[in-house]
């Protein structure tokens, strides 16, 4: 191997880099275990408060019975039959022809540990009509008699609820309770209503008034044959997510206001309602979430992803240096120097948690260029080619957190960096006799 420097150089710096992967996973793993603290924590506040919301309904729900006659053949060799009368039990489900819901919400942010959870407090104020047409009987000469009808409606967490709701459905203040259960209704809020009001034909206009608490997301079941939905917040930072995204929508930073309008022929809400039994089925709906904007984990954990790319290309500068420059670093140094590298995404995670991702990634980023230039000061002899050296990491670390920050553009980013290094290298090799450098003599060489 003596004879062939070059390529023991090389492969003792390609081994330092494989052996660097063992701490750069291990900082993957701490990533991933402050984020299931933070997950947790996140639960913790949702069962002390109250979890993710979704609002639904609501639903007029009017069980009947229809009663009707039928033959019965009691001797078939005979042809003799008699009558008999039958009593069958259904439910007749009336979903709003309009619903109108303008929905204010104000946020608080509350700490478990060092990890901040938003929750919220919300305001509903619907307006919508009903409209009964009555039941048509399903066999010849059936009667139909209305049981108990009920308005029902739903939240997915009901600790949330911060009162009573308001409900008021033609002129009439209606009483509203959880739901019986006796009487098998579909949603966990309902209200009874006097069976008079149920006359065919009838106009039935509501409202619904609810106070509403949650943690970090809310959402809505488009019911209506015509939803129209608004919802108006001081949160800067919204994501809209879920089947159906806003029609419209202000986001700046004094809060957001968004819209929705979503016709029942656009969705499958209402058939997916009808469908579900015992079991609830996951019915159409859209939300807002109210995240953060700067998920730290996530971001360290994607600058991670490009640690193997900083020791390769910091190796690789170094490498080509001792070529041009004449320098010599041992391979002990490599190691310092990828070990510096490595601390910086751990210095990274722990910062980020109490001082904010760009303050962290300037912090960190300061303390291992300071750290690298104050070493490589003794290693290459002089603080020129240290602070040499040091120029070319803060490009390198500049590039990164703009790829961080560009997530669309971090592709693109990324090839030119390494077109940009490639040349680069390219460039400054370009006279080198790597036949002489390797330690071999070039066949045929001519002077």
């Amino acid at each position: 191997m003596n004879r062939f420097p070059l390529l023991s150089k090389t492969a003792v710096i390609g081994f330092l880099m494989v052996l660097l992967l063992i701490p750069l996973s291990m900082v993957r793993e701490v990533i991933a275990e402050r984020t299931a603290n933070r997950h947790d924590a996140a639960q913790e506040v949702a069962r002390a408060h109250a979890g993710t919301q979704t609002l639904t309904g609501p639903v007029l729900h009017v069980p009947y019975t229809e009663t009707f006659t039928r033959k019965v053949v009691v001797d078939v060799a005979r042809h003799i039959e008699r009558e008999e009368t039958v009593k069958e039990h259904r439910v007749a489900t009336v979903f709003p022809q309009t619903m109108d819901t303008r929905s204010r919400l104000t946020t608080e942010v509350r700490w478990r540990s060092i990890f901040p959870v938003t929750v919220y407090n919300s305001r509903h104020d619907s307006a919508g009509r009903l409209v009964w047409n009555g039941v048509a009987p399903r066999e010849k000469g059936g009667q139909i008699t209305l049981g108990q009808p009920w308005l029902t409606f739903g939240v997915s967490d009901l600790r949330g609820l911060q009162g009573q709701p308001e409900l008021t459905l033609a002129g009439q203040t209606l009483t509203v309770t959880a739901a019986p259960a006796d009487a098998d209704l579909p949603l966990p809020l309902a209200a009874a209503l006097g069976a008079e009001l149920l006359q065919p034909g009838a106009t039935l206009d509501f409202t619904l008034g609810t106070d509403l608490a949650g943690t970090g997301q809310i959402g809505f079941v488009p019911l209506a044959d015509d939803n129209k939905v608004s919802l108006v917040s001081a949160w800067p930072h919204p994501s809209f997510g879920g089947d159906f995204l806003p029609r419209q929508r202000t986001v700046n930073a004094h809060g957001f206001e968004a819209r929705w309008s979503v016709p029942s022929l656009s969705t499958q809400a209402q058939q997916q309602f009808l469908s579900q039994g015992k079991e609830r089925v996951t019915m159409d709906s859209f939300s807002v979430s109210l995240g953060d904007p700067v998920d730290v984990y996530r971001l360290t954990e994607r600058a991670t992803k490009y640690g193997l790319m900083f020791i390769v290309l910091t190796f690789a500068a170094f490498f080509v240096l001792e070529m041009v420059k004449r320098w010599r670093i041992h391979p002990m140094q490599y190691l310092m120097i990828g070990a510096a590298l490595v601390l910086f995404f751990l210095l990274l995670l722990s910062l980020s948690e109490q001082l904010g991702f760009f303050v962290a990634y300037l912090a960190a980023s300061a303390a291992c260029i300071a750290l690298l230039t104050h070493y490589l000061r003794h290693v290459l002899g002089g603080w020129r080619p240290a602070l040499g050296i040091s120029g070319l990491l803060v490009a390198l670390y500049g590039v990164l957190y703009g790829i961080l920050q560009s997530e669309d553009n971090a592709l693109v980013m990324g090839s030119l960096l390494l077109f940009g290094v490639l040349a680069a290298v390219m460039v400054a090799t370009r006279k080198i006799d790597w036949y002489s450098v390797m330690g071999g003599r070039e066949p045929g060489a001519h002077a």
